[in-house]
């Protein structure tokens, strides 16, 4: 059955490969609550179940893969089109973020034919030209290619990984800035509280200036986090009256002690720094959204421990929080920034490199407030026109009228 609204304002339904993490929620719209009431597999707004793009852009769902944690969208069954086409039912157009890399070159090959078989737009945002958790970058490099060779419309959040994707594969692509990571009522009330703290004016007393705290969040201590030849630097950087504070996932630092384990020498490395009196290693379980914030919230700094990558979405979490960074020098993450910034390089953090950098870092003004409705629509009204775009350049390509293409159930 086909439709009389004209293509330009008939609702359009997105596979987005995933729906369900923050980056995707401020850049496109809201996916599906599962807890929400609404219809399954649409998007809903948590209160009403009501579609809520003006655009008239709706992000399906990611299907449920265990009861038992709703919100998991790995792996997704939606890049095992090849496999199983009918993964894809339902959607007008895909769009593939990241989460592929436990898919062969070969089957990201097959999954990007299964989607133009069925004449559907593919929309590829470039997120990681290095994937920064793997350390062979070759791998990802392939798949990535035939996403980028395969689709209708590619996106990347920097003119620098525009460039480079330019002169990869010869393909041009869209730059849409990354929103907010977070949403405005999780990270606004530490970033007010951060201001307070600094000495800065707001609605409550500040603390007295006392002892500044230094962060690095080393996480499940992935393969592109750097430790063993960062920390110690870093610890002999900190400036008079500052402390550093090492977070680290419990299970992986307990992992880590075990010989022959990948990243032995960093479990010593971090039982060696701990033992001084101005560092804290700071063991801890999965942390929920506000607990993370709320550590954060707490640091004058955080150096970023990236061995490699392309972009950061931690970076934007400190633009959240208004927290200052020190930045790795890799991929195009001092561009992502986009203001001054003390930064270092990571294949040879020197201590006076990162004592600069943390000056910059501690003694600069604060970080700009964030105009998060003003960036969070921007970013939304780009995907949807590209969206559109792509979705008429399909049809025009098959010489029909795109509601044929897509026909609305």
């Amino acid at each position: 059955m086909t439709s009389s609204t004209s293509p330009t304002s008939a609702p359009l339904r997105v596979r987005s490969i995933p729906a369900g993490h923050d980056y995707v929620r401020h850049a496109v719209g809201r996916a599906a609550d599962p807890t929400s009431g609404g219809a399954p597999g649409v998007a809903t707004d948590p209160t009403s179940g009501a579609a809520t793009d003006p655009a008239g852009i709706v992000v399906l769902a990611d299907p449920l893969l265990d009861p038992a944690e709703p919100s998991r969208w790995w792996p997704h069954p939606a890049l095992e089109a090849a496999e199983r086409p009918e993964v894809l039912d339902g959607a007008d157009l895909v769009h593939v973020h990241f989460g592929y890399e436990h898919r062969s070159p070969a089957q990201v090959a097959e999954f990007v034919a299964a989607v133009r078989s069925r004449g559907s737009p593919l929309v590829v945002t470039v997120h990681d030209l290095t994937n920064p958790h793997e350390a062979d970058p070759a791998a990802h490099l392939e798949r990535t290619g035939h996403l980028v060779l395969g689709a209708d419309a590619v996106v990347t959040l920097t003119a620098g990984a525009a460039g480079e994707i330019r002169r990869r594969w010869g393909v041009d692509s869209q730059v849409i800035p990354h929103p907010r990571l977070m949403p405005v009522g999780v990270t606004e009330p530490y970033r007010l509280r951060r201001l307070e703290q600094a000495g800065h004016p707001g609605p409550h007393t500040a603390r007295p200036p006392g002892r500044r705290t230094v962060g690095v969040v080393l996480g499940s201590l992935r393969a592109g986090v750097a430790a063993e030849g960062l920390l110690p630097q870093l610890a002999d950087a900190l400036p008079a009256g500052a402390d550093l504070v090492v977070m680290v996932r419990s299970d992986a630092l307990a992992a880590a002690h075990a010989p022959g384990h990948a990243r032995h020498e960093a479990a010593l490395a971090l039982d060696t720094l701990a033992e001084r009196p101005d560092v804290e290693v700071r063991s801890h379980d999965l942390l929920t959204d506000d607990e993370l914030c709320r550590a954060l919230a707490g640091f004058d700094a955080l150096v970023l421990p990236h061995r490699h990558g392309t972009h950061s979405g931690w970076l934007e979490l400190c633009r959240d929080l208004g927290l200052p960074p020190v930045i790795p020098r890799v991929g195009y993450l001092v561009e992502q920034w986009g203001s001054p910034a003390g930064s270092y390089d990571p294949a040879d953090p020197t201590v006076t490199e990162l004592r600069r950098g943390l000056s910059t870092a501690l003694g600069g003004p604060p970080v700009p407030a964030r105009a998060a409705d003003a960036e969070d629509g921007a970013v939304a009204a780009a995907h949807a026109a590209l969206y559109r775009a792509a979705r008429a350049a399909v049809a025009s390509r098959r010489g029909v009228d795109s509601d044929h293409v897509f026909p609305r159930d």
